[in-house]
Order: structure tokens, then sequence, then C-alpha cells
């Protein structure tokens, strides 16, 4: 192989980026009061992560239909984190703050794809490429079925490992309580000692450990290193 190929093959994997396609679930059924605050919520998430994970100037996402949104990472290996927490951020919020069910909390769809660009507008939802189509199509498909998060790469032995680990990481944040949501977020977020968020939330920290334990934590910690790695790798 060639060096000017090697070259070339390098330059092009650069290329590839990371695109958040997202939705919110059963946003008909909300009522104009509670859509206001579901917005708010949103934007607020958006703004941390942001700040804290992306750690760009400006800002990475975009809202559109006023239940849609879309954002582009240049590292894709952030992008289920940024993910994750979005649903995090969304779940903490109960629609009855008396109800600490899982059943009882807002929630999104959210479809990652990976992969070049080709074209990119000031205008993220104006943009366009193989992560966009990657990320546009899995959340058309995701529609048909009960699921809220998956990913689309161009390559099959990463989407064939990743299609079982998103499904268990799905079920995962499917059975989260608002307050076991509040307490990923935390977490995850600024990455604060145990102490410091229980603090912050104005808990014990042995409720804290219990809300981690129960979100199966530590088990979504690896799966995200797993990821991290993995797009690193190809990359």
């Amino acid at each position: 192989m060639s060096k000017l190929y090697l070259t070339k093959q390098k330059k092009i994997n650069m290329n590839n980026i990371g695109v958040i396609t997202g939705d919110i679930v059963n946003s008909s059924s909300i009522k104009n009061k509670n859509r206001q605050q579901l917005l708010a919520v949103l934007k607020s998430s958006f703004r941390e992560i942001n700040n804290h994970v992306i750690k760009d100037k400006k800002s990475s996402f975009e809202i559109f239909r006023g239940d849609s949104f879309q954002a582009i990472l240049k590292k894709p290996e952030l992008t289920l984190l940024a993910s994750m927490l979005i649903r995090a951020k969304l779940r903490s919020i109960a629609k009855d703050s008396t109800k600490h069910s899982s059943k009882d909390v807002w929630d999104a769809r959210i479809a990652i794809g990976i992969g070049q660009i080709d074209y990119k507008s000031h205008k993220t939802i104006e943009s366009d490429g193989q992560a966009f189509l990657l990320s546009g199509k899995t959340l058309d498909g995701m529609k048909k079925m009960d699921h809220r998060l998956q990913i689309a790469t161009p390559w099959q032995d990463v989407n064939s490992e990743l299609k079982v680990s998103f499904a268990f990481a799905d079920a995962i944040i499917n059975d989260w309580s608002n307050l076991q949501a509040e307490a990923f977020y935390e977490m995850l977020l600024t990455n604060k000692m145990q102490k410091d968020v229980s603090k912050k939330l104005d808990i014990s920290a042995v409720a804290l450990h219990l809300r981690l334990k129960t979100g199966k934590y530590e088990c979504l910690k690896l799966f995200l290193k797993r990821f991290e790695n993995i797009m690193t790798s190809k990359i």
C-alpha cells in the first residue's frame, strides 16, 4: 500500500463526524402549558452539554419543528454521552411532581449517525452528508418501533457490536425514574465526585448511591468507555 494512499485514507477518516437527530416522544399529546417548560429543559441541557462536554463556543444544537433537534459533533466519541445526557435531563423532569415513576417522565428518541459530511451550512439542519443520512434514516425507522436510542456507522462490524449494546443501554434508560435520571445527569455532565453531587441535589450520599446503583450507573459508564474506544480506533 503506497504512502500516498495511506495519507489520503487518513485525511478521509478525519472528516468523519457525529450527528445526533432526535425528537420528543409523544409530543403531540403535550399540553401547551407544559410545552414551554419542556423546551426550556431541552435548551438548558443543550447549553450545559455544549459547555461541559462538547466545549464549543458555538452551540452544536438546533431545534426545529418545535419538537425535534439536531447537532453536529466534531468528536463522534462524544455522541453517546451527549445523547444519554439529553435523555437524562428530559427524564429528570416528572410530569407530575408527586410521582417518581419511569412512565411519568419526558423522553426523546435519539439516533446517532457517524460518517462524512459533504456540505455544512450555517444551519445544522441544512447540512448534508453520510452522517446526516444515517442519523435521519435511523430515526425514521425508530418511530415504527419502541426504540429510543440507536446508532448507524459506515462500519458493519461496529454496527453489529453496538446494536446489542445500544439495546441494553436503551432498556436501562427506559426504566429510569426522574430521580435516577437526575442523579445520572449530574454525575456525568461534569464528572463530579459523588459527595459533591449529593450536596448539590440536597440528598444523602447513601440516597445518591442507591439511585446510581439501581439506575445501573457503573454498567453505563463501562459502555460509554467502550464506545469511546471504538470510535477513536475507527476515526
